[in-house]
Order: structure tokens, then sequence, then C-alpha cells
């Protein structure tokens, strides 16, 4: 009977982890869906698109394996570097000079944070088939 003791903590931590990943992804609309457009003059507009088109293609179920990780790996270093330059030009903000973010500014950042929050929080792929075996 102890297997399956443990396999009822199984089912319950999916059902508990899945729960968790829906009301993330809830949130993250919240406070995506109302900014969705973005003005394309914004400076990470293009990086941020080239980002959520690797994020559907890994997503897309059209790929073969190899070829949705390479997607993926893609969606990940974008991400990084969104978030790289996101926290440099916050942290270049030299309040002691009276600089501050513009309204439009702080609105672009967290339309940018929403989104990339809603992509990694679906994103959650296994990293090792249901045999135990690596994917890469």
């Amino acid at each position: 009977m102890p297997f399956n003791h443990n396999l009822k903590e199984v089912k319950t931590m999916k059902t508990t982890m899945k729960n968790q990943l829906l009301s993330v992804i809830m949130l993250s609309a919240a406070v995506v869906l109302p900014g969705a457009v973005m003005a394309d003059d914004f400076p990470l507009h293009t990086k941020l698109q080239k980002c959520e088109a690797a994020f559907e293609k890994m997503q897309s179920g059209k790929l073969s394996q190899a070829e949705a990780w390479r997607a993926r790996k893609e969606h990940k270093k974008l991400t990084l570097e969104i978030l790289e330059e996101l926290n440099q030009r916050n942290a270049a903000v030299d309040t002691a000079t009276g600089e501050v973010l513009s309204n439009q500014e702080i609105l672009n950042n967290f339309k940018v944070m929403g989104r990339l929050l809603a992509m990694l929080a679906a994103d959650h792929p296994s990293e090792t088939d249901e045999w135990g075996y690596t994917l890469e």
C-alpha cells in the first residue's frame, strides 16, 4: 500500500502545481491584456516580438523534439536579453539627480514583464521523457 500512498501524493502535487500555474497565468493576463498593444517605437518591441514568436513556435506541437528545444533555447536567450536591458535601463536611472522614469516607461516595463512572465509560466516542459531519458 505505500506505493498507492505515494501515487496519491504525486497526483495531489500535480493538481496543486496546475492550479498554481493557472493562477500565475491569470494574474499575468490581468497585467498583460489591458496593455497588450504597445507602440512600435518601444525599444524592446522588436525583440519582444521575436521572443513571442519563438515561444509560439516551440509550443505549436508541429516541430520535432529537437526543433522545439532549439526554439525554446532561442526564447530563453531573448527573454534573458530583454530582462537584462530592462534591468540596465532601470538601474541607470539616477534618482539623486532627479531623473525618473516616465509613466510610459514604467507602463512599458510592466507590460514587458507581464508578457515574459506569462510565457515563462506556460513554459514548463519536462527535462526527461516519461521513461527518464534526457530529451537533449
